[in-house]
């Protein structure tokens, strides 16, 4: 008999911490500053606005340390998230985060840092961000990245925004962007957001874009292409450099979705590929955290002709600091040095923040960027190591076909492109578990109670009832043998009047999410 993770803990019932509390009741206790109301030379709307003055005091909960921690501690233990299970959202690469990226992060040092502090006294942040972007230029083989872009899809943008103005500052009005059906679900928006209108072109049998098809939409209203690659149905775009030359002929660009990365980290270079822009989405194939773990980052990298147009402001080398080490042969009285003695003179780079780029799309957030997912997907690099970057990939890869391979045999007839390998992640159709009477809705909910994370639903587009897992390096094969296990025991064992109230053993059972998205209760 396997045996699944499952939901078999305790849920507490929990009222809202608001109606937890007793009047005065305090958790923390704030020194007396010594100042009193009496001491102020006039009423408190002479120093504050009147509008900003409460008319009574704010209602929060007057509740203990205990009671907060417990509230919390048992609300964390209703969500599922990617340090207690098996998370599989394809697409979205939900990769484990190391504990000492968070650890490093969380340095005193680093985590109360102003962001006004002056960049002399941050001379050691802004090396990080540096040097990080030396390693992505190495990997990808561009000229530089911008850290600006809060989120993959802020990423796109400034790519978009860069292509626009290029093109404007040249005089071309160009007004389409391409844009592949198996490309980003956010593609499309990001390019109307950025003035284009986008034009989609489908995808061949085999889940490839053909060079030959997109020769029918290039023109000389086409600024460039936005391709994903590895593409989200998890296949390798083959004619990847004949779609790249096709595009510059056509004196056009070609933007690359990199939230696939993970595919093919430390092995293959973009520039190699005739890639001229791409986002790295650090919070995905960097492991930093996603959503409510902090934001993340869409650091945009461009090559040569195209560094001017990058967000502002950016870190770059500006003058030299010299200094001179005492020599151990030289005399206290500082007399004549040792003959043996080498020159101990140094110089240390001093890292300036800038606005000097000539055409730059200009500021995209208040500072330099999320500095604390920059310093964690540093982290992560370096612990590493360069020998070691491309095992990630390798074992991604891996991961994948082992899921696409053994769920193929269980999920017969449900893979679209069953010939062959896939990269990173898979994707299945509803037919097979459709002929037992589940659909892919019920099985998303029915791997819930078997302690798993759905993986994404309904995504790619053309793919009925879609089923896309993306498995990353960081499970083994106990978990995925699990994870298979389960979804063949839903095929073969569920009866649809289980599949249809699943899931049940968690805290909220099964909900309208129609309702929810239409109206939605944020507060009780």
């Amino acid at each position: 008999m396997p045996k699944f993770p499952g939901i078999k803990g305790i849920f507490l019932d929990e009222d809202p911490l608001i109606e937890q509390g007793s009047k005065r009741l305090r958790g923390i206790g704030i020194p007396d500053c010594g100042l009193k109301k009496s001491d102020l030379k006039k009423d408190e709307s002479a120093y504050i606005d009147a509008k900003y003055i409460r008319k009574s005091p704010p209602e929060l909960p007057e509740v203990s340390e205990p009671t907060v921690v417990r509230h919390f501690t048992r609300l964390s233990s209703w969500n599922m998230c990617v340090d207690t299970v098996f998370y599989p959202l394809g697409s979205c690469t939900m990769k484990y985060n190391p504990k000492i990226n968070e650890k490093i992060a969380s340095l005193e040092n680093i985590k109360n840092l102003h962001p006004l502090t002056p960049a002399g006294l941050i001379q050691p942040v802004l090396k990080i961000v540096y040097d990080f972007n030396e390693i992505l230029c190495g990997l990808t083989g561009l000229a530089e990245f911008g850290f600006a872009p809060q989120a993959g899809a802020a990423g796109e943008f400034a790519g978009l925004k860069i292509i626009k103005k290029y093109f404007d500052l040249k005089g071309e009005n160009r007004k389409t962007i391409l844009v592949p059906d198996s490309s980003h679900g956010t593609n499309p928006a990001s390019s109307v957001l950025a003035g284009f209108t986008p034009v989609e072109i489908k995808t061949g049998k085999a889940g490839t874009l053909d060079a030959e098809e997109l020769k029918k939409f290039v023109s000389k209203d086409a600024a460039g292409i936005m391709i994903t690659n590895p593409n989200t149905f998890g296949v390798f775009e083959k004619d990847i450099k004949k779609i790249a030359e096709i595009m510059h002929n056509n004196g056009s660009f070609v933007y690359m979705d990199g939230a696939n990365f993970n595919a093919f980290l430390g092995s293959v270079k973009v520039s190699d590929m005739g890639i001229d822009l791409i986002q790295l989405n650090l919070h995905k194939t960097f492991s930093t955290p996603h959503g409510g773990g902090g934001p993340g980052n869409g650091a945009i990298g461009v090559v040569e002709s195209l560094r001017e147009f990058l967000p502002v402001p950016y870190v770059k080398v500006g003058g030299k600091s010299t200094g001179v080490e005492k020599d151990s042969g030289e005399k206290a009285d500082g007399g004549n040095k040792s003959n043996n003695r080498k020159d101990n003179s140094y110089s240390r780079q001093v890292y300036e923040l800038s606005e000097d780029k000539k055409n730059s799309i200009g500021r995209m957030t208040p500072f330099l960027c999320n500095f604390a997912v920059v310093l964690r997907a540093y982290a992560y690099l370096l612990s590493l190591g360069r020998e070691n970057i491309g095992s990630v990939s390798e074992i991604a890869v891996l991961n994948a076909n082992y899921v696409k391979k053994k769920l193929g045999k269980i999920l017969s007839g449900s893979d679209p492109f069953e010939e062959g390998l896939c990269m990173h992640e898979c994707v299945f159709s509803d037919k097979a578990i459709e002929e037992n009477g589940v659909s892919t809705i019920e099985l998303a909910k029915l791997l819930i109670d078997y302690g798993f994370h759905p993986p994404t639903v309904y995504f790619p587009k053309n793919i009925h009832g879609a089923i896309m897992i993306e498995p990353t390096e960081t499970e083994s094969v106990r978990t995925l043998d699990n994870f298979i296990k389960a979804v063949k025991e839903i095929k073969f064992k569920t009866k649809k009047s289980k599949a249809v109230k699943s899931p049940q053993k968690t805290k909220v059972g099964r909900v309208n999410e129609v309702l929810a998205n239409k109206q939605p209760v944020f507060k009780y």
